[in-house]
């Protein structure tokens, strides 16, 4: 918030005033917040990471807020009416990274490890599975696993039996480390792809060396392989901000202020939540801070009708660095397109 009040003065002059209501995770508290949230009379909610989102999400539905976010999760926040994803998160994650696996590295043998949560998490397994044999892969072994499970081990030893030439993980962050300690003590040779949320710092250092190599999608420009002016803008202000590490997720978050920030500074009459809802329904090819230009019409993944982008970058961590393998953005939308 300081470089859009101190930096770029505001929006038409005016101070962005940012204000916050955490949750504990369950649907209740989500609600609770909510309300708490529409107290205040927003012109936007901001959406971070929110377990009982879909409760959150009927209250501002209701009350015409546009819940606007950068990392979604599997859920509501895909398809509700009153959410805007500017990145596409876990799924435009994975998306990304099948086209890479099939369309660069022609990989023959692929394994899937997901959260066994059922409902839509299934049916995102049950897709990417038919994405990868339509798409020619000779082996596809789906392997599920509870989010709870102390040991990962079994899971990557029946994922990797197979001997693919890629292992596509989708589990949340606090999985991911546990996956990269048994990918590491079992050493295995597959090429390992994990969702951008994976790739935080805190599970990297947790990972026990099992992060070395492995690729990350995102919706971001890399933070440590990129000389771009807005990264470098970002980079910059996190250095003012005590000196804050970078990563995927606070990008994401940095990026979603900066594009309403754009989006309410071009908008004519008054600033509310009216005015703003419409600016965001009308983006064809909007410019992003950080991330790929996004267009809000509810047409640009099938099924997922909150994404107003999915194209990704695919990282790959070299020790302390993400290195960005393809240099531009990749999106994977197409696969859903040739299963008819």
């Amino acid at each position: 918030m300081r470089y859009v009040n101190e930096e770029l003065g505001g929006v038409k002059g005016r101070p962005f005033q940012l204000d916050t209501c955490a949750t504990s995770g369950s649907p209740e508290s989500s609600q609770a917040c909510a309300n708490q949230v529409l107290d205040r009379d927003p012109v936007a909610v901001v959406g971070g990471l929110d377990l009982g989102a879909a409760s959150s999400l009927r209250v501002f539905a209701k009350a015409g807020v546009a819940y606007v976010g950068g990392s979604p999760t599997l859920g509501a926040e895909l398809t509700s009416s009153s959410a805007f994803m500017l990145s596409g998160g876990i799924a435009a994650d994975l998306l990304g990274q099948l086209d890479y696996i099939v369309n660069t590295l022609k990989a023959k043998r692929v394994a899937f490890v997901y959260l066994d949560l059922g409902g839509l998490t299934s049916a995102v397994a049950t897709v990417a599975e038919r994405v990868l044999k339509d798409q020619g892969v000779e082996s596809v072994r789906m392997v599920a696993e509870r989010a709870d499970v102390a040991d990962f081990t079994p899971a990557v030893t029946a994922a990797n039996k197979s001997r693919p030439d890629a292992i596509v993980v989708a589990f949340p962050a606090q999985g991911c480390a546990r996956v990269m300690q048994a990918t590491r003590a079992l050493g295995v040779k597959a090429k390992m792809f994990y969702p951008g949320a994976c790739a935080a710092r805190e599970v990297i250092e947790a990972s026990g060396g099992g992060a070395e190599g492995a690729y990350f999608a995102t919706g971001y420009l890399p933070y440590t392989d990129s000389d771009d002016e807005n990264v470098v803008v970002y980079r910059d202000e996190l250095e003012r901000s005590d000196g804050a590490e970078p990563s995927l997720l606070s990008e994401a978050g940095f990026s979603v202020i900066m594009d309403l920030w754009s989006l309410m500074g071009d908008i004519d009459g008054p600033l509310e939540a009216a005015t703003v809802t419409a600016a965001i329904k009308d983006t064809d090819d909007q410019a992003s801070f950080l991330g790929h230009p996004f267009t809000c019409d509810g047409g640009q993944v099938r099924l997922l009708s909150s994404v107003c982008n999915a194209n990704v970058r695919i990282l790959q961590l070299k020790g302390d660095v993400f290195r960005d393998v393809v240099g531009d953005w990749l999106s994977g939308t197409g696969l859903l397109d040739d299963l008819g």
